[in-house]
């Protein structure tokens, strides 16, 4: 998967199904992963990148009462979806529920997957975050990668 970013606005239809915009369908490919995230938020990622994440969870010993708390909640949580011919797939229940959706979502591009969120949250979410808590982010990313 390429670095995928933006916001995508969609609507679900009666049958919780979601239409992938192309750039998303082209980012993810017609088989995905559905997980639930932090933040009251469902993650979206590629074949590839949840192949990532499994190895990065492979590499952790079962004795690591944490590394296997994460597993069985990052990969309980966890399905494989097919788009139809239309580019389209059902949201199970699970995740319409973590993430508070009913009617209208957002997609968000953040790099190596996408997020979904329910508009509304997402609207607060935003409006929450000052111009100094990004700045300061911002700050500490850039001095890790110093390191």
């Amino acid at each position: 998967m390429g670095n995928i970013y933006g916001k995508y606005p969609r609507t679900l239809d009666d049958r919780k199904r979601i239409i992938l915009p192309p750039k998303v369908r082209e980012a993810l490919g017609n088989k995905f992963y559905i997980t639930i995230g932090m933040e009251g938020i469902v993650e979206l990622r590629s074949e590839k990148e949840f192949n990532k994440l499994i190895d990065i969870f492979n590499m952790q010993s079962n004795f690591d009462l944490n590394a296997r708390k994460l597993k069985r909640f990052w990969l309980g949580n966890s399905q494989e979806i097919e788009l139809d011919s239309q580019s389209r797939f059902v949201i199970p229940k699970i995740y319409l529920d973590k993430a508070a959706i009913q009617k209208d979502a957002l997609l968000i591009g953040v790099g190596d997957m996408v997020e979904l969120w329910n508009n509304q949250t997402y609207e607060n979410y935003s409006q929450q975050i000052s111009e100094e808590e990004l700045l300061n982010s911002a700050k500490f990313l850039v001095s890790k990668d110093d390191k």
